[in-house]
């Protein structure tokens, strides 16, 4: 019995956290360069190819990595939605404004 208790708890405190997650992928995305993610996660990767970490510490890695790698993407095609808006016209480069979906 105190098995399922304590598995049962398990499932809420993850489920808790996924949805803390998801709520600040939003503001890790802003709060956070690409560049600064890119690294991070590069790290994340190193420590978790050394292979010396408990399950429990590769898969908290694991969830940030994939955190991490979704604020990449997210900045990479900003960047390359910014990149398309340029435009020619008239044998000049011309930027339009950005609007932001």
């Amino acid at each position: 019995m105190a098995r399922t208790r304590k598995s049962s708890e398990e499932s809420t405190d993850v489920g808790k956290r996924q949805m803390s997650d998801l709520m600040d992928s939003s503001e890790d995305s802003e709060a956070i360069s690409f560049e600064q993610s890119l690294e991070e996660l590069e790290s994340l990767v190193e420590k978790l190819e050394k292979g010396q970490l408990t399950l429990d510490e590769s898969l908290g890695l694991f969830e940030r990595g994939m955190k991490l790698a979704r604020v990449c993407n997210q900045k990479l095609s900003k960047a390359e939605r910014k990149i398309e808006i340029l435009v020619e016209e008239n044998g000049n480069l011309k930027t339009e404004t950005f609007i932001e979906e």
